[in-house]
């Protein structure tokens, strides 16, 4: 059985926004909101807690890594494939130098 349990309140509609467009940037899910609420909201809940007590109570749970995890998949996804193609083009161009050298050292003409 879980030890967690529901609270509900309510809040302005400015708060709600920014909630809404922090959670889509840093928690990003396929929700009907777009991000995970429950994580960003908890997230937000420890570091209050930390700071209103001036650091003396400590919860357990690290955003940054929830963060990383978080961060644009669909432009790290980009970033990776765009090296890829790097990383192709340049073992394209280290074989064809292989080949210029071997036809050179088998005395072929190069072309």
């Amino acid at each position: 059985m879980s030890d967690k349990e529901s609270i509900t309140f309510r809040c302005d509609a400015d708060i709600l926004e920014a909630l809404d467009n922090l959670g889509r940037e840093r928690y990003h899910a396929k929700t009907p909101h777009g991000y995970a609420r429950s994580k960003m909201l908890m997230d937000i809940l420890r570091l209050n807690i930390e700071a209103l007590s001036d650091g003396s109570i400590v919860l357990p749970g690290v955003v940054e890594v929830r963060q990383l995890v978080s961060d644009n998949l669909e432009e790290r996804i980009t970033e990776i494939i765009k090296a890829s193609g790097a990383i192709e083009q340049i073992k394209a161009e280290i074989k064809a130098e292989v080949k210029a050298e071997l036809r050179a050292e088998l005395g072929e003409v190069t072309v």
